[in-house]
């Protein structure tokens, strides 16, 4: 039987400027060439939205991609909220409801999936293995990701770890590890985030108001999960795709990630200037 496989994102809405999705548009066509073309059971190619994406600007994504498109309008869940933000104001209220939907209500939305790969809009790939998917099913990988990444979001760090020891029974100082998958881009199992045990303490961290209120990300919370579950984060052996908002290429190969994508050098991406550098000289 074959397996269904999904090529997931949320992304955002351009009214009245179709030019701002030529990213998303190369992002589609590099999942083509990469691997909807290779497979004879190809994976559905979902667009989550806020409903802000026309039926005008759908038809013209759709236009320019050689794969179906499912737009799927998920706006029921950025509601406004009256809670007061914490942190940095660039982490507005859609930003926090972003990472709320990508840790938790995404689950919800793909469990007719085993596998789903999500390619955020601002991803270009260029080599990937189109039958990874069948790999991870042979050999019981539940979740693949490119890159380790540490949690640099001082709110995150000082209020996070806090909430979990007051409100679960989670072995904290294990599991806060901030050896978290960088999560524009993985593949995972469907159903390891759908298991009871799983979805309820998902459920507890994700629709906390403290999740909204201090800003705790998707890559984190989904680290912390893996971590309490002892589920190997395994790397993509072969992969290199870019990130175009961080313009950083991410590249997997036997060599690579031992020593540059290792769990024991995590990326981090906010931590000042000279992070930044030593991400430019590793690629």
């Amino acid at each position: 039987m074959s397996l269904k496989i999904a090529v997931v994102a949320l992304t955002r809405g351009y009214p009245n400027d179709q030019s701002q999705y030529q990213t998303l548009i190369k992002r589609n066509a590099s999942i083509h060439k990469s691997i909807n073309q290779h497979r004879n059971n190809a994976a559905d190619i979902i667009l989550f939205h806020e409903g802000n994406i026309s039926d005008l600007d759908q038809h013209y994504i759709k236009s320019n991609s050689q794969d179906e498109i499912k737009f799927v309008n998920v706006g029921k869940y950025f509601d406004e909220s009256e809670l007061v933000l914490e942190g940095d104001s660039k982490f507005n209220f859609g930003y926090r409801i972003m990472c709320r939907f990508n840790m938790y209500y995404i689950w919800d939305e793909v469990k007719e999936y085993d596998y789903i790969l999500r390619v955020d809009e601002d991803i270009e790939i260029s080599n990937f293995d189109p039958f990874i998917f069948e790999i991870m099913e042979e050999k019981k990988i539940k979740y693949l990701t490119g890159r380790f990444t540490k949690e640099t979001h001082m709110l995150t760090n000082k209020t996070l770890p806090n909430f979990l020891i007051e409100n679960t029974n989670l072995n904290v100082d294990k599991i806060y590890n901030h050896r978290n998958p960088y999560t524009n881009f993985y593949a995972s199992s469907v159903k390891f985030w759908n298991n009871d045990d799983v979805k309820f303490l998902l459920k507890k961290i994700a629709l906390s108001d403290q999740q909204i209120i201090n800003r705790w990300g998707d890559h984190t919370v989904q680290g912390i999960l893996l971590n309490h579950k002892n589920t190997k984060i395994n790397l993509f052996p072969k992969l290199i795709y870019k990130h175009v908002s961080h313009d950083l290429v991410v590249k997997n190969n036997f060599l690579r990630n031992l020593t540059i994508n290792s769990k024991y050098n995590p990326l981090s991406t906010t931590s000042g200037l000279l992070a930044r550098l030593k991400l430019k000289i590793k690629k």
